[in-house]
């Protein structure tokens, strides 16, 4: 396993921008989507460029900045401001701009050959005495204390040591017609704590074998569980949960099977949690989850079938613990419950 090592003392910028398609609207945001891709388009930053399905048809760039003064000059840049002043009030329009620390955040990945996400903005590093077991992720963070932590005993659940008071929950507005909130929406200072966590699987180069053992052994618990996930709800500690693709990478499996995101060879999931330790608790209350986290370890561990073969399999995951004030996002015109915009927490 290879993590990132970032710079110190710098925090980066992971941006979400999503431009929707509303069903009930004539055109189909086409230009839209070519005037910002061209802002945003040969900039210092690492672009995954995403397609997401629901609600509504989306398209997703997520972002990475090697610096907040790096994001600053593109978005007060003249271009860029003008684009977002001009948007109408029912655009569809979303940002979501996360400022994280080097040592509040984590990247993990099974390749170092093929690059992902904030890894653009790093140097790999070994990582194999900090996988595999629970709370990993806190391990792989430079800025996260031992007291910070929560327990690691498989046989104890996890206890949080900065809890909310309130478990937000959405807004129930637009349920099944799913009605544009016209203007712009502007969320104030969230809570802190809340983990951004970005999962990604790319089944491009996988070889025939691999491929096989895949679909006999992971391909549909990795689907339960993803749904499982995105079944959970506020309530379960998930605030927000989008499934994204990358058009161009192809499929790699049935067009009819569902969720049809996870056909695709390249995927990535975005979620945000409470906290991690809302992460951590539904990882171990799923038992799907748990028994597709030890065959997997077994496959791909030391000593496991997949290391014959050899596996070609790309996986990486991130996970960022934000600060509330570090947290900006705007929506415009978008549809009802769009991110973390049907959310409140009084």
């Amino acid at each position: 396993m290879w993590g990132t090592r970032l710079p110190a003392e710098t925090p980066i910028v992971t941006s979400i921008f999503g431009i929707q398609h509303h069903p009930s609207k004539d055109t189909d945001n086409s230009t839209l989507i070519n005037t910002f891709n061209a802002l945003i388009t040969n900039q210092p930053a690492r672009i995954e460029n995403l397609g997401q399905d629901n609600p509504v048809p989306t398209r997703i760039w997520l972002t990475y900045w090697p610096s907040r003064a790096a994001y600053q000059k593109w978005w007060t840049s003249d271009p860029v401001a003008s684009f977002w002043a001009s948007l109408p009030d029912d655009a569809g329009v979303y940002r979501e701009i996360l400022t994280v620390p080097p040592g509040k955040t984590q990247h993990g990945t099974n390749v170092s050959d093929r690059i992902s996400g904030m890894a653009h903005l790093g140097e790999f590093e070994s990582i194999l005495d900090k996988s595999g077991y629970w709370g990993c992720y806190y391990d792989r963070m430079g800025d996260v204390t031992k007291e910070n932590k929560f327990r690691t005993e498989v046989s104890k659940k996890p206890t949080r040591t900065h809890p909310l008071s309130i478990t937000p929950q959405g807004s129930g507005e637009g349920s099944g017609n799913l009605p544009i909130r016209r203007g712009r929406v502007q969320l104030p200072t969230l809570p802190d704590n809340i983990a951004f966590v970005v999962e990604g699987q790319d089944h491009g180069l996988i070889l025939p074998g691999e491929k096989e053992h895949w679909l006999e052994n992971f391909d549909q618990p990795v689907t339960d569980w993803i749904s499982d996930l995105v079944a959970a709800g506020p309530e379960k500690g998930i605030l927000d949960s989008r499934l994204c693709y990358n058009p161009e990478g192809g499929m790699y499996k049935a067009v009819d099977a569902q969720p049809r995101e996870l056909n695709f060879n390249d995927k990535v999931q975005l979620f945000y949690f409470l906290d991690m330790e809302a992460m951590e608790s539904i990882g171990r209350e799923n038992l799907g989850h748990v028994k597709l986290r030890r065959g997997f370890m077994q496959s791909y561990g030391p000593g496991g079938v997949m290391t014959e073969l050899p596996g070609k399999l790309r996986l990486w995951v991130e996970a960022s613990i934000l600060k509330g004030k570090d947290m900006e996002c705007e929506y415009i015109g978008c549809v009802e419950g769009t991110g973390l915009m049907g959310l409140n927490w009084d």
